[in-house]
């Protein structure tokens, strides 16, 4: 322990205190006290001045200290209904829970163990009843690394059948695993003949008239030489039908059909494949899908000086309903009326017919516009076209690299969290110097940074006025739409500032407010709602109460719930509804005015975990391999007790760390300096001169 000032002030402290008793006790003449007592105040004196002078210095205390981290066996368990559908389904439902229980009771007692059950989610240890509809191993390898990093942790113990129908291969995850993994083979490890369907991709929204895709992902285990039919059926009638011959044992195979939209509304679509007779699992043999027939379309029409793959990323976070024209350089400018949004990007440029675009937009006065500023930008011309924002080009030519931060004053919409902490890392755009004056209220979602250099100006703004606007004053956003996927393995953050901000300008003028829901939940899964109702100033405000109707469009069932209130805006959880296609009208009295939002969504069935019942005992094996671990069966849950008692590696690990504590703010100096003034005091006192 060591205190923490140099030598040179202890000797200062030192003199001050000496100085001061001098002044006391030699050169005052008036005190009469023995040679002895002298010394004895003198150095009393002494050592209250110097530690009260010490203390001036704010000297402080260095210690070393050693504490003991027992180790952590983190214990997952997979809770998806895969295991209990296997061929041994009746005794992972009865006889296992207690094996387990008597497992999980014996390494509580010989080590400190932290339990957790995943499958749709990773969450703490509660019950097992695999009851989960989706598997994500790689989730709970993520979770595991990031909570324990740099913690001792002896041993990971998988518990799984090693199939997993969300994230992405776990044993790319283990490559530099700072833990072993010992993996717990559950389920049926026999493989059997077995036919499915694995997967179907097709459109849920389609245009009335027109002939959409529908594909169909087929496998087959162990069936090599059988035959097999692939049929579609709609309200009890075949529509579309292939035969197979699967000539391997391990078979995939994609089907395409082309299905007519030729009847406006919800469409329910039966896909089976049949054709082993006493086929041991018929759960993956059928899936159901709606397909919602709508006679309506938005039409967006993008004015671009060139080609640019900006287009293309923002045209992908579009559905269905959403037409999109494009028009470049020279080329006419069609009638604007048609078209519900207007995309400049990089227009008006030299290229640009500015007088025809002018006539548009004076003809179509309340048409919105999404206008991105770039380097081919006429600013000019820019300025003579809309009111909303002025601007000049800068000190230099030269494009700037430009990040994006979240105003988090912005409240035209919801901003998730997921973007307000990504933005700032995304790659820059590429934003020419401009000087801007903005001539209207706006509401800026994203501001600049320059070279970590918060500008305060906006780098995407909303400008409220009689044409709803927004402004990006860069390009190259597809270069977020790759740093996201990078980042994420999708695209969700940027396909929702995109999204929103596409919807938002779309919407009519009046329509400020917005009920928020995925556009798709799973049969097992709560529907959560969220909205916003704004004033006519655009505030938010939950005064109204706000109800809704929700219509299954296949069975004209409705469902008719409140919002609950919350600090700025509203929530529902409408529960578990039945799979289909829904619609919504959400409606709120405000004075003389009646708010109406309506939407969709969809409910589609889960029934992947049925469709590969075989553990993946090569899959469980790899990931014990590569952290060097062991690979177990429930009948060797003895014998992994063993080894993991007789683990080296899983012991206690001592830590020293290195503390500091002012020396003022300890309670023992105090006394110390009371003790050393009670004493001088009695002294005096008995001697006479207090």
């Amino acid at each position: 322990m060591n205190v923490g000032i140099p030598v040179w002030m202890l000797l200062i402290a030192l003199a001050v205190g000496v100085a001061f008793a001098m002044v006391l006790y030699f050169r005052n003449r008036k005190q009469h006290y023995g040679k002895p007592l002298t010394i004895t105040l003198f150095a009393l004196r002494t050592l209250i001045g110097g530690i009260v002078t010490m203390l001036l210095f704010n000297p402080y205390f260095r210690q070393r200290v050693s504490t003991l981290e027992q180790p952590t066996i983190v214990l997952a368990h997979d809770n998806s209904a895969s295991i209990a559908l296997s061929k041994d389904s009746t005794f992972f439902k009865t006889d296992y829970p207690q094996h387990f229980a008597d497992f999980r009771e014996e390494m509580n007692g010989d080590f400190q163990v932290d339990e957790y059950l995943f499958g749709q989610e990773v969450r703490e240890f509660d019950q097992l009843d695999f009851t989960d509809q989706l598997t994500d191993i790689s989730s709970v390898l993520q979770t595991v690394d990031r909570r324990y990093y740099k913690r001792n942790v002896g041993a990971v113990v998988l518990f799984s059948d090693g199939v997993y129908n969300r994230g992405f291969e776990p044993s790319l995850l283990v490559e530099k695993y700072p833990f072993p993994i010992h993996t717990v083979v559950l389920g049926d490890t026999l493989s059997y003949p077995d036919l499915f369907v694995k997967d179907v991709h097709y459109n849920k929204k389609v245009s009335l008239g027109a002939a959409f895709p529908v594909r169909v992902v087929v496998g087959a285990h162990d069936c090599a030489g059988q035959k097999a039919t692939l049929t579609l059926t709609e309200d009890g009638q075949t529509i579309a039908s292939k035969d197979l011959e699967i000539s391997s044992n391990r078979y995939s195979k994609e089907l395409d059909f082309m299905l007519e939209a030729d009847q406006k509304g919800v469409r329910q679509v039966d896909i089976e494949i049949k054709g082993l007779d006493g086929e041991a699992q018929l759960l993956n043999n059928v899936k159901r899908i709606f397909v919602e027939v709508r006679d309506e379309k938005y039409r967006i029409l993008c004015l671009a000086d060139a080609p640019h793959p900006d287009l293309g990323a923002i045209k992908s976070v579009l559905n269905e309903d959403c037409e999109v024209d494009f028009v470049f350089g020279h080329d006419e400018i069609p009638d604007l009326s048609k078209y519900q949004l207007l995309l400049l990007h990089q227009t008006p440029s030299q290229r640009t017919d500015i007088t025809a675009l002018h006539g548009q937009l004076e003809k179509n006065h309340k048409i919105p516009m999404l206008v991105v500023v770039g380097s081919a930008t006429d600013l000019t011309a820019l300025n003579k076209l809309q009111h909303a924002v002025e601007l000049h080009r800068g000190a230099t030519n030269a494009m700037l690299d430009v990040r994006g931060s979240v105003n988090t004053a912005f409240s035209t919409f919801s901003v998730g969290d997921r973007l307000r902490e990504q933005v700032g890392k995304y790659p820059p755009l590429a934003s020419p110097h401009l000087e801007m004056n903005l001539l209207s209220s706006h509401d800026d979602l994203l501001l600049q940074d320059v070279l970590g250099v918060k500008s305060g100006l906006p780098l995407m703004t909303f400008v409220k006025g009689d044409r709803k606007m927004a402004f990006l004053f860069g390009i190259n956003v597809w270069r977020w739409r790759l740093f996201n996927y990078y980042q994420d393995h999708n695209s969700l953050v940027f396909d929702e500032l995109f999204s929103k901000t596409l919807k938002y300008l779309m919407l009519s003028r009046d329509d400020g407010s917005a009920v928020f829901c995925k556009e798709e939940y799973y049969s097992n899964e709560l529907v959560v709602m969220t909205a916003e109702l704004r004033n006519p100033s655009n505030e938010l405000m939950t005064e109204p109460d706000l109800s809704i109707q929700i219509v299954n469009k296949k069975t004209g069932e409705t469902y008719d719930y409140m919002f609950s209130k919350r600090e700025h805006d509203y929530e529902l959880n409408a529960g578990v509804l039945p799979e289909g296609i829904y619609t919504y009208r959400a409606t709120a009295e405000w004075g003389d005015r009646t708010i109406v939002l309506n939407g969709s969504f969809s409910v589609v069935s889960v029934g992947i975990e049925a469709q590969q019942l075989t553990a993946d005992i090569a899959r469980m094996r790899s990931l014990s391999v590569a952290t060097n671990g062991k690979c177990y069966t429930v009948d060797q849950l003895p014998q992994l007790l063993e080894d993991l008692r007789d683990d080296p590696r899983i012991t206690s690990v001592e830590h020293h760390d290195t503390r500091f504590e002012d020396l003022i703010h300890s309670k023992w100096i105090l006394f110390v300096l009371i003790g050393l003034a009670a004493i001088e005091w009695i002294l005096r006192k008995m001697f006479g001169t207090y």
